[in-house]
Order: C-alpha cells, then sequence, then structure tokens
C-alpha cells in the first residue's frame, strides 16, 4: 500500500474543502492533499460538460450576505462572474406563478374560489394561529394559512424531502425562511417600499460565465499551483483511528489502488453518516443507532439539450403540481450564453429526488430520459423530439434530511464527532446541515483559521447559519471589500 505523508488533508473537493484548502495554502501551508469523489472538482457545485455543452447539478445562484466571501468570489474571477437578473417561476394546477409572488399575478390566476379560501385561512391562521410550530406545515400554516401552504408549499417539499410535511421539522422552514413575511410579500408584490429586507426575494445575483464548477475549477488550480496534490475519482474506504485521533485515512484510486494518507489534520466534507459507518471501533450503541437513524435525500438530474431556443424565461421554475414527479428544471441559457456553444440550442436540466430505496432511484437512465421527455411535454415547455441529446446524473447524499425526531441524533454524532482532535468536519454533507454554498464556503474557512491558530479554536463551526437571516437578503452587497 502506497502511503502519503502530509501536513493536512481534505476529504471533499466541493465549496467547503476547496475553501478550507484555500485558506491553508493562502497563509503558507503547500503540504496538501485533497481526495474527490468525482472525476472534477466542485461537488454539488460543480459543472458537467457534455459535448461542450454546461449543465450544473441542479441550479446554483451566488448571493451572500458576507462580504468577505462575496469579495473572494468576485476577485477570484473578475469579468468572468456575471450580474443576472432573476426569474423564477412556481408550476402550479398548469399555471406558472411569478416566484417572487406577486399580488396581481397571484390573483388573476388563482381564481375567485381558491383566491377566497386562501384569504379566509390566512385570516383564520393570524386570529388562531397554533401555540406550537413543531413541523414544517404547522410552521408555514401559522404565518401563510392552509391554503396557501397546501399551494405554494406542501407538493414541491414532500417531492423533495420524500416525506409528508407534518413529519418535517419546523427547524428547515426555521432555517431556510426565516423572516418571510406574507404583510411584507404583499407590500413587495405591489411594489410598496419597506423598510424590512426579505430574505427570499432576492431580484438578482452572480454567476460565474461558465458554470458555478468555473469558481471552484478556479481555486482548484490555485491551489494545486500553491503545491497541493488533488486526487480525482478518488473514495475513502477507512478511517484509521488512534485514541481521540484519526491516525491515517485508506483511500482507493481509480485504478484499485490503495492509498493510506497520514495527516496532522483532517478537514471532512463527506456524509457526517459515513465517517461513522468508515470507522471502526464504535461499540456505544447510542451511536449506531444514531448512524442508522440520520439519512440524506438523494438527487437525480437528467441533462437534455433541446434543439430549440427561448425554451422558457426562467431561469429555474418550482414544479407544484403533484401531476408529474419532477421537482425543478432549470435552463442554463438564461444563467449565461457561455453555456451552450450554439446559439439556436438550450441547456436544460430537469431534477428528481429519491430514496436509493425507491423506484424512481432503480429507473434506467434511458427511462429517466423518457419521462423527463414525457413531463416536459405535460407541462407544454417542449416537444419530446426537440430533445437531441440526453445524460443523466446521480448524486448520493445531497440533502440532510431534518425529519421529526432527527435532532437528538444529529446532537449524538455532533457531540462524538466533536472529540476527534485532528479533525473539522465542514461543508453540508460533513456537518448535516442544509447550508448555501456560502455557508459551506464560511465553514471550510473558518475550520482552516482554527487549524492555523494551532489548536485555539476561537470559531465554531456548528454557529455558521444558525441565524437564518444570514442566509440572503433583498440587497446585494458590494462587489468587493
Amino acid at each position: 500500500m502506497r502511503k502519503i505523508n502530509t501536513e493536512c488533508c481534505v476529504l471533499g473537493a466541493g465549496p467547503a474543502g476547496l475553501a478550507a484548502a484555500l485558506e491553508l495554502s493562502k497563509k503558507g501551508i503547500k503540504d496538501i492533499v485533497i481526495v474527490e469523489k468525482n472525476s472534477i472538482v466542485g461537488g454539488l457545485s460543480r459543472t458537467e460538460i457534455r459535448d461542450n455543452y454546461r449543465f450544473d447539478v441542479g441550479p446554483h445562484r451566488f448571493f451572500t450576505k458576507n462580504k468577505e466571501i462575496n469579495a473572494l468570489w468576485h476577485n477570484t474571477l473578475g469579468k468572468d462572474f456575471i450580474p443576472v437578473e432573476r426569474l423564477t417561476r412556481i408550476y402550479y394546477k398548469n399555471k406558472f406563478f411569478n416566484y417572487p409572488i406577486k399580488a396581481g399575478d397571484v390573483v388573476t390566476k388563482l381564481g375567485p374560489v381558491e383566491l377566497f379560501h386562501a384569504m379566509a385561512s390566512f385570516a383564520l391562521a393570524k386570529l388562531k394561529p397554533k401555540t406550537e410550530e413543531n413541523t414544517f406545515e404547522e410552521w408555514i400554516s401559522n404565518r401563510f394559512g392552509t391554503k396557501l401552504f397546501n399551494t405554494f408549499f406542501k407538493t414541491y417539499t414532500e417531492k423533495v424531502w420524500g416525506i409528508p410535511c407534518n413529519e418535517i421539522g419546523a427547524e428547515w422552514a426555521a432555517q431556510r425562511i426565516k423572516g418571510l413575511d406574507i404583510i411584507e410579500v404583499i407590500k413587495n408584490s405591489f411594489g410598496t417600499r419597506s423598510q424590512k429586507k426579505i430574505k427570499t426575494l432576492v431580484d438578482q445575483f452572480d454567476y460565474p460565465l461558465l458554470g458555478a464548477g468555473q469558481m471552484y475549477e478556479a481555486w482548484a488550480d490555485k491551489i494545486h499551483a500553491a503545491g497541493a496534490e488533488i486526487l480525482l475519482s478518488t473514495s475513502v474506504k477507512k478511517f484509521n483511528l488512534k485514541d481521540s485521533a484519526i491516525a491515517s485515512v485508506i483511500c482507493v484510486t481509480p485504478s484499485g489502488e490503495e492509498v493510506e494518507i497520514i495527516a496532522n489534520q483532517y478537514f471532512s466534507s463527506i456524509p457526517l453518516t459515513h465517517f461513522f459507518k468508515l470507522t471502526d471501533g464504535f461499540s456505544d450503541e447510542k451511536i449506531n443507532r444514531a448512524v442508522n437513524a440520520l439519512y440524506y435525500r438523494d438527487h437525480i438530474t437528467v441533462d437534455l439539450l433541446i434543439d430549440e431556443i427561448n425554451v422558457f424565461p426562467d431561469q429555474w421554475i418550482y414544479i407544484h403540481s403533484p401531476e408529474v414527479k419532477m421537482a425543478r428544471i432549470a435552463n442554463y441559457n438564461n444563467f449565461s450564453k457561455k453555456m451552450v456553444n450554439h446559439e439556436n440550442k438550450t441547456a436544460l436540466s430537469v431534477e428528481y429526488f429519491a430514496f436509493q430505496t425507491e423506484e424512481l432511484w432503480k429507473t434506467s437512465d434511458n427511462d429517466l430520459i423518457e419521462l423527463a421527455k414525457d413531463e416536459l411535454k405535460f407541462m407544454g415547455l417542449a416537444d419530446r423530439e426537440k430533445v437531441v441529446k440526453a445524460w443523466v446524473v446521480r448524486e448520493t447524499e445531497s440533502y440532510p434530511t431534518y425529519y421529526l425526531g432527527f435532532k437528538e441524533h444529529y446532537e449524538t454524532l455532533k457531540n462524538e464527532i466533536g472529540k476527534f482532535t485532528n479533525l473539522y468536519p465542514v461543508g453540508r454533507g460533513g456537518m448535516y446541515k442544509y447550508n448555501n454554498q456560502d455557508h459551506s464556503i464560511m465553514s471550510g474557512l473558518l475550520a482552516a483559521r482554527n487549524y492555523l491558530t494551532k489548536g485555539e479554536d476561537p470559531y465554531n463551526l456548528w454557529d455558521i447559519n444558525e441565524d437564518a437571516e444570514y442566509h440572503e437578503s433583498a440587497a446585494r452587497e458590494n462587489k468587493t471589500s
């Protein structure tokens, strides 16, 4: 077995892992080994290139209230980091509703009967709110009423998570859409000025000219140029422990060769539960129960090349109709014209969510492509014969699931992994936290800074994104600082 001795080992070349490596290399640490299971960097934010057409693994926008991260993005790509005017809609009952919602649009398309029910249920929620908000359904219904919950939240959320909304913890809503007040939404829809910034109503974001992955490819180039080694298409097989530290990590290269990496410090963005599954020596039944109890939602992207332009004007559309299985669809022509190498073609991605035990996940690539074609036709977005090429990307452990009761098991693993003296979990998977890119990046940056202080650990990584107001803002920050 080949052995590699290094100062720092980074497991996962997504936003969090690369941010950690970038910060370390900036501070003069050259002895870094990065392990990535995919053939390209970027993790869930990578850009797949198919016949010179570019597809992200689901749509990504670059938006943050953090000035440091905003400056880092702009300084990395410069003119290749472009502003994009956002257009997103909700597809519901064969109609497209603007999102952020606009009062006139809702009044026109929802119809008088449904509109009356929406207003009545909203009034009832305000007059008689539920005293406890344990579930996603209760949290949303208390603020919007049950009718708007069923119209604009329920179906899409259950497609994404695979469990009923009354089994999803309120933590999910509090983290993602805290501060989204219906009165403020209505004011915004009429163009009324408000002193309150609504987090999810961002009307402009930034985007790399060649796809989200361009940012992380640029970081990887800088890190590699500074002396780091990046092992692509390499998976983690086992963690070896010694007392309260990681002694080494066994990895498997594309050729099947096993490599043992021995480092002073490890930064891990691999799924939190996988860390424990790949580690011998945990006899504590509580830990094993927590490992088996926590689970992630898996993600399927069907990338389609359409022989047509102007398929639809949105960057992405949320699919709230139960008649189709897709949850979201993105048009990369509307992110950047450079995503396609021909002016008469369109790059679309259709997203499905599933668990690996479900039939949808087990469906063949060809059948998934046919399903996507059928559903696009059903929605009136694209004819089947317009699809000239198609590809399928499957990503496991994409979304940590915030089901009712998850928190006890999450705290168990969080506390246990915190006992290791030479390991920092980072990112969405490593911390079992539904982070956006900026939160994942911050976890990597702060983990690196903790290491650079030689054990003082001034930053609590678990506090990142605890205040959901950090998530988004209706106003963009200055481009550089």
